[in-house]
């Protein structure tokens, strides 16, 4: 069976980072399995000529110096690349979407252990 969703409805949890694949719950509510590999790969074409790291940075800088300290969630990830890339937030692909979170769960948890 597939679902229809319009983009407006289309949003995700915070992935979980394992080491061959992201798990998020999306528009079904079930958790959803997507490959690191091939979403990573996707992420940085999807960016270029920007580079992933450097996004990744100046995302968590901004969330850091948030006055409103309120939780990330999809539309502040969606919302963040939109206005980087200028583009339209529903010409980013979700897998996008999950890939840079999932970049971001990462740094900030590895900044953490340091």
């Amino acid at each position: 069976m597939t679902m229809s969703v319009k983009h407006a409805d289309l949003k995700f949890t915070a992935p979980i980072v394992g080491p061959k694949v992201y798990i998020a719950k999306g528009p079904s509510g079930w958790p959803e399995t997507f490959k690191r590999e091939t979403l990573d790969r996707e992420l940085v074409k999807f960016l270029a000529p920007s580079k992933v790291d450097d996004l990744v940075g100046h995302f968590i800088a901004l969330r850091a110096n948030d006055e409103k300290k309120e939780a990330t969630e999809w539309h502040t990830v969606m919302g963040f690349l939109g206005r980087m890339l200028g583009v339209a937030i529903e010409t980013i692909p979700h897998t996008v979407g999950i890939a840079f979170w999932g970049h971001v769960v990462l740094a900030t948890t590895t900044k953490g252990l340091n």
